[in-house]
């Protein structure tokens, strides 16, 4: 089993190669030096970052952030990312990551805790849905302010 543990700043070229890795798999252009932006705005503002560790090799991350939610009347988490190296996978690391990211949650009082899942992406789906997660009818929207 993988130890799951908040991200420190040791941790930025394995975060990066894990987040490089997620972002190239879902086709989705973003450079190293966007990702490191990423990791230290995530490091300066306290937001969940979660690092699983086999052995001294990471296998997988998880970033999340906190929004002010009226809809669930408090705070909750937007899992922005969540990833599991393929060698690694079908070996409970994300179920690592989420159970810990869970227990952190609910410790601090969090509300809820949202995600996104690709369309077809039934595995994550399938775990999801067995830590307790529910599909919303909602359809995320973007508007990337850079262009």
């Amino acid at each position: 089993m993988p130890e799951v543990r908040s991200a420190d700043r040791r941790d930025i070229a394995a975060l990066i190669d894990l987040l490089a890795a997620q972002l190239s798999e879902h086709g989705l252009a973003a450079g190293r030096e966007q990702i490191r932006r990423g990791i230290e705005v995530a490091f300066e503002t306290g937001a969940p970052l979660l690092v699983a560790m086999q052995g001294p090799r990471a296998v997988g991350a998880c970033l999340a952030n906190r929004i002010a939610s009226v809809e669930h009347g408090g705070t909750v988490l937007f899992i922005e990312e969540l990833y599991v190296a393929p060698d690694a996978r079908r070996r409970g690391v994300a179920r690592a990551i989420l159970s810990r990211l869970l227990a952190d949650s609910r410790a601090s009082g969090m509300r809820a805790i949202e995600l996104e899942v690709d369309e077809g992406h039934e595995p994550a789906g399938a775990l999801y849905r067995s830590l307790g997660f529910e599909a919303n009818k909602r359809t995320p929207w973007v508007l990337d302010l850079r262009r």
